[in-house]
């Protein structure tokens, strides 16, 4: 009995001693190797580290598609915070734009990579019990533009959804300003929005 004992206790030290080297090898590659990391991280379904290793790349090389990667996976796990946190840092680099301009064609869809994020990063503003920047952020987005889908819609939608009628009526009384301002090609659109908000405030 006594060398069972032995046995077994030799045998799971061996494997906690291999879990340990294991866990700092993995925790080593974070480091050195970010980049990689990032999508090995993500193809194992560890979403938190894929985004903090793909944060790391990119406060080594500042390339966008690193905290674009960061972002993506953040919306994907509905981490807010760093959807938060990463969508805000890709949308004050410099490349972002032309970063967008890249994805569009490479996606070849109808909706704008660059309203999708400024859409997510609103949302989860909003999500968080941000609400107040999550609409001021969104109106920051669209200047006296209204493009379809936008972060301001994005945002009425879900306050209405949730019958959160302080945040829609911050937002109407917004639009109904910038209604005097845009340009007549967005008109039709906000009109529509305004519309839609009369109805289902009314049905409510």
């Amino acid at each position: 009995m006594r060398t069972d004992k032995i046995v077994l206790r030799a045998v799971v030290s061996t494997l906690i001693a291999m879990a340990v080297l294991f866990g700092v090898m993995l925790l080593a590659l974070c480091f050195i190797f970010p980049s990689t990391m990032m999508q090995i991280t993500y193809n194992l379904g560890m979403e938190k580290w894929s985004v903090r290793t793909a944060s790391r790349a990119y406060k080594t090389s500042n390339e966008a598609y690193y905290i674009a990667f960061a972002t993506e996976v953040a919306i994907g796990a509905d981490m807010y915070g760093e959807v938060e946190r990463c969508g805000e840092v890709l949308i004050s680099n410099e490349r972002f734009v032309a970063y967008c301009e890249t994805k569009d064609k490479q996606l070849k869809e109808d909706t704008s990579y660059q309203q999708y994020i400024y859409v997510q990063v609103c949302l989860a503003k909003y999500r968080l019990g941000k609400k107040q920047q999550a609409v001021d952020k969104a109106f920051s987005y669209i200047g006296e533009t209204f493009p379809e889908n936008n972060a301001v819609v994005a945002v009425l939608l879900t306050a209405l959804n949730a019958d959160d009628f302080d945040t829609a009526n911050t937002i109407k009384t917004k639009l109904t300003a910038l209604e005097m301002s845009v340009a007549e090609t967005d008109k039709p659109y906000l009109q529509t929005m305004l519309d839609l908000f009369d109805s289902i405030t009314t049905e409510k």
